[in-house]
């Protein structure tokens, strides 16, 4: 079984307030199959690892031009994770949103099953952003007894 995370360790063009931990699992793959949701999550929490953040679980659309109109609905939303423009500081819309079908599926047929949109425009740094980046804080990181620097 090979384990995949979303990575939000470090700040890129939009910061996270509301994470709990830096990697989130969103797919597991047993040989040549990704595993469904349902086995994804039991997996992850036997393991202890979270899981993305669900938004919504679809039916079946009747059409594509029905799916792009929930997905665009959908995104316009801030999502769970408290998302924050990195350069400006002020709230922001969720980066994107990835589907995928909930049931298994062959690693041959991923591009039929997952689907990823990302919003024009998110992307506010340069390719040197990895110079100057910072490490993502976890929302209960900090308070009076953590980095405390006046000691």
């Amino acid at each position: 079984m090979e384990v995949f995370v979303e990575n939000l360790y470090a700040v890129h063009s939009i910061e996270y307030k509301n994470i709990d931990h830096h990697f989130y699992v969103f797919g597991i793959r047993e040989h040549d199959h990704w595993l469904s949701w349902e086995e994804t999550k039991f997996y992850a929490a036997l393991l202890d690892l979270p899981t993305v953040p669900e938004i919504q679980v679809l039916n079946t659309p009747a059409s594509r031009s029905a799916f792009e109109s929930e997905v665009l609905e959908i995104v316009k939303g801030r999502g769970h994770l408290d998302p924050h423009d990195a350069i400006s500081g002020q709230p922001t819309t969720m980066e994107g949103i990835v589907t995928r079908n909930t049931g298994r599926y062959p690693v041959d047929a991923f591009a039929e099953n997952v689907f990823k949109y990302v919003r024009k425009g998110h992307v506010k740094t340069d390719e040197h952003w990895t110079r100057y980046w910072k490490r993502a804080r976890l929302k209960n990181e900090g308070g009076p007894h953590v980095d405390d620097n006046k000691r």
